[in-house]
């Protein structure tokens, strides 16, 4: 057993000797954490099986189900493709599936996934060499689908994953090759996108086997601390115990060391979950781009199509208020979208005048259908016609938290959640009230105070001063992340605010949330859609990608009055404008396309006609971006989704800037 010596003389480890070393190629431990890697191989594969028996199921599933395909392009062979498909494919993903039952077989199971998904690509690659042009060019999907699952879904080891992949990828092209079914462009084309997904996915295993690696080192190096800890525990509370009589004194200073030590070693747990917090969030930034892009995508079909069937009704006073409701919402759709973009840091939130009660009211309505029946909500709703100047999906999301923190102290007991809003003048000593903390400190003047009251168990006032602090919580774990009370206060601050707390343990805590009121706003009219449209007649080159989009742009404008010239292809949308340069007044154009974006195309197009007017929208705005393709002669960039009054205002804004002349109202 060590001795109190042995343990207070030692010195802390270097950051040193912390650090985690893997392979760079193979991922696996090496040097002096190669004895964790017997460990942790067991501790993936017991992680693992759960998800790898659905992927089992899964993949037998869609293989079986695509054998309709086999009938559909293929009715002469389709009992050859299925003979793959039921007598090879499937039966070897249900033997692995069976297999994984067995505890003898664990040690094994990384390269029977392998195997599986060998024999999966294999077949797909077999069916392809057999079949006709027809499948030799569209059954190549299935060996993305493949890829798909073998980096994402099957937790199998990187260097596992990258040799089925590669494997698969020189398999594919060797068959192709051999049959010479395929051009050799659609061959060339085709191994290109194979061996860049395959790169991808390589990164994409590659940095989440690293993130698992580094998640189970931190976990044995939190296992080693606590050890380490509670021996030295045991060894105090026995000469402690021992002198309790004669050493008083010495018995308070080492339990002063034990509380030091033991708050060092929470210092260092808390640290440590932020650095894997801050890892998972900036996945979730990188996530939300992506997401906002194809999100906006559907928004704009669906907001298109309602303006649309708004501007051709007549005396349809009904129809009208249920499209403009529909327009409300994926307007608030899109407002969601600015808000994942905000978190992630990749736009910032939109500001604007805003009737705070509405929000509030929508907020709570939302509130009272997911709080147990034990809890009564009042609410007092004074400040009616108030106005701030505030972004409505922030302001949700403040009632929305204090509302559920407020729930959570209540948790397990019958208790009051009560929600005033009201006006109210502020001054300079309003944050210096007995017993009240401030996340701020206000400037003096006129504001609408939010105020959530509950009944729960209160806060201590030695943690009132750190219930604002990122990733700070008192919840059990699972419960909470400590990240709401710290998101309202960034909201608050972003719209001039302050906050105050004032708690009492053991009968509730109350939040004030103050904002600045604003005075003289107008109420805009909600009937002042089709007042606000502006026309013309020139001709429009419209490139979208998406022909759904493409085409419903091109009736939208048409209906405006323009002359359009719409394209799926940005390719051809540059050789149309190459044949014919001085045909068209402007060109609208996406930013997100395949072989040739947005600004790549307005290069080509500002190269031919440097004066040309281009208008681009994307879904993901950055404003470094922004800057740089206006730089180059783009004069309006836009945010998808757009609406009919934003594009055709920004149309006749661009047109007569170059000098088109003035508006043309409807």
């Amino acid at each position: 057993m060590p001795t109190l010596k042995s343990i207070f003389t030692s010195p802390f480890p270097d950051e040193a000797d912390f650090q985690m070393e893997v392979h760079p190629v193979t991922l696996a431990f090496i040097g002096g954490c190669a004895y964790l890697e017997p460990t942790f191989l067991e501790d993936l594969q017991r992680k693992a099986l759960p998800q790898q028996r659905f992927a089992a199921l899964l993949t037998t599933f869609f293989y079986a189900a695509f054998a309709w395909l086999d009938a559909a392009v293929a009715p002469d062979l389709k009992y050859q493709l299925w003979f793959v498909r039921f007598a090879v494919v499937c039966p070897s993903f249900l033997a692995v599936l069976l297999l994984s039952y067995s505890r003898r077989a664990w040690p094994y199971f990384q390269f029977m996934m392998l195997a599986g998904a060998l024999v999966g690509g294999l077949g797909i690659i077999y069916m392809t060499m057999i079949g006709n042009p027809l499948i030799v060019r569209t059954y190549y999907a299935g060996i993305m689908l493949v890829l798909m699952f073998l980096y994402g879904f099957l937790w199998l080891r990187f260097v596992w994953a990258s040799l089925c992949g590669w494997t698969l990828i020189a398999a594919y092209a060797l068959a192709v090759g051999l049959t010479r079914q395929l051009p050799a462009e659609v061959m060339t084309n085709n191994a290109f996108f194979g061996i860049s997904a395959n790169l991808i996915g390589m990164a994409v295993g590659y940095a989440i086997e690293r993130y698992r690696r580094r998640d189970f080192y931190m976990r044995h190096l939190l296992q080693t601390q606590r050890r380490t800890v509670e021996a030295a525990k045991e060894v105090l509370e026995e000469r402690i115990s021992e002198r309790t009589t004669l050493l008083a004194q010495a018995n308070e200073e080492l339990r002063r060391e034990i509380e030091a030590h033991q708050r060092l070693s929470w210092e260092k747990q808390m640290l440590e979950g932020q650095l894997r917090h801050a890892q998972k969030m900036e996945a979730i930034g990188t996530l939300a781009g992506g997401i906002a892009h194809d999100f906006n995508n559907i928004l704009a079909a669906i907001m298109g199509q309602t303006e649309l069937a708004l501007m051709q009704i007549t005396n349809k006073k009904e129809a009208e208020q249920c499209l403009s409701e529909v327009i409300n919402a994926s307007l608030r759709a899109k407002d969601l979208v600015g808000q994942i973009l905000a978190f992630s840091r990749q736009s910032e939130s939109e500001l604007k005048p805003l009737q705070i009660s509405l929000v509030v009211k929508e907020a709570m309505r939302l509130i009272r259908a997911t709080l147990p029946a034990s809890i009564a909500i009042r609410q007092r709703i004074l400040a009616v016609e108030s106005i701030v100047v505030a972004d409505a999906t922030q302001i949700h999301q403040i009632v929305i938290n204090l509302c559920t923190n407020a729930a959570h102290a209540m948790e397990g007991a019958s208790g009051t959640l009560e929600i005033s809003l009201m006006e109210e003048e502020v001054q300079a000593q309003t944050t210096q009230d007995s017993g009240a903390s401030s996340a701020m400190q206000p400037e003096p003047g006129q504001y609408v105070c939010l105020s959530v009251s509950d009944t729960g168990h209160g806060i201590p006032e030695y943690l009132l001063e750190r219930i604002f602090d990122p990733y700070f919580t008192t919840k059990a774990k699972g419960v909470g992340t400590g990240l709401g009370l710290a998101v309202v206060r960034g909201i608050v601050q972003n719209h001039g605010g302050f906050i105050q707390v004032k708690s009492t343990p053991g009968q509730g805590t109350t939040f004030r949330v103050y904002l600045p009121l604003v005075q003289g706003y107008l109420k805009p009219d909600d009937q002042a859609f089709l007042h606000t449209l502006t026309k013309g007649n020139e001709h429009i080159l419209l490139v979208d990608d998406e022909e759904g989009l493409a085409e419903l742009g091109a009736r939208l404008l048409t209906t405006l009055g323009y002359r359009v010239a719409a394209f799926t292809s940005a390719q051809l949308a540059v050789e149309e404008f190459r044949t014919h340069p001085e045909d068209f007044d402007l060109v609208i154009t996406d930013m997100v396309m395949p072989h040739m974006n947005g600004e790549q195309l307005a290069r080509e197009i500002l190269a031919l006609r440097p004066q040309m007017p281009i208008i681009v929208y994307t879904g993901f705005t950055n404003i470094v971006a922004t800057e740089k393709i206006k730089q180059m002669g783009v004069r309006a960039v836009l945010r998808k989704p757009i609406t009919i009054q934003g594009l055709s205002q920004t149309i006749r804004k661009v047109l007569r800037e170059r000098g088109a002349g003035p508006p043309q109202k409807d």
